[in-house]
């Protein structure tokens, strides 16, 4: 009897070594992975920016624009990566350039032009990520900077987080649902269009961080 209850706890042991060196590669692989950013963008607009409503960036009015909300996420996002977020790539993000002479509202953005791409560009010019070309390669948490032709042949632009993507079969098209600072939510939202991926009438630059 003495000799089997030895065996147990022999048994006993090494299983409980054995569990415990396995959990340690697990708690590593855990600890590298890289932080959720659509789950950021959510957590933002539940704490910092819980009650803003869209507009002109302005923190008495609690107001702030597609672009200063996707700066905001690429600010935290990089923080958690222990990347400055600088004002350089602030500046990138935001399109905000001195030399931008090219009127985008009339002729639209240059295509030739790399920082039209603004938080795309910027991405790819700190080597934070990748541009993502093949639209089947599309994922929730990728960040968009795209612009758009009217009707009247005016242009506008925005940016924001790809929330939900989808291929439609029926015409042949990637489409997307985008969360962001919107003014046709007031506020930070998921959009309640979807918004076609490519086109002639469009310019869309997608991008993901590492």
């Amino acid at each position: 009897m003495k000799h089997f209850t030895r065996i147990i706890l022999i048994i006993t042991l090494i299983t409980m070594v054995v569990f415990a060196d396995s959990k340690v590669p697990i708690k590593a692989e855990v600890e590298t992975q890289a932080p959720n950013i659509l789950a950021i963008a959510h957590e933002l607009d539940e704490g910092v920016f819980c009650g803003w409503s869209y507009g002109a960036y302005n923190t008495e009015k609690k107001h702030l624009n597609c672009t200063t909300f996707v700066s905001a996420v690429m600010d935290t996002v990089l923080s958690r990566f222990n990347i400055s977020y600088t004002a350089e790539m602030r500046k990138d993000v935001l399109i905000n350039h001195p030399n931008l002479d090219r009127n985008v509202v009339k002729l639209g953005p240059d295509p030739k032009d790399p920082r039209y791409a603004g938080v795309v560009y910027a991405i790819e010019k700190y080597n934070l990520g990748k541009r993502i070309t093949d639209l089947s390669q599309v994922q929730p948490g990728d960040f968009i900077q795209y612009w758009k032709q009217r009707k009247n042949g005016t242009w506008f632009g925005h940016a924001s987080l790809i929330e939900s993507v989808r291929y439609d079969k029926k015409d042949g098209n990637y489409k997307a649902k985008i969360f962001g600072s919107h003014k046709s939510t007031k506020g930070i939202a998921v959009s309640k269009f979807e918004l076609l991926l490519s086109g002639d009438d469009r310019l869309v630059y997608i991008g993901r961080i590492r």
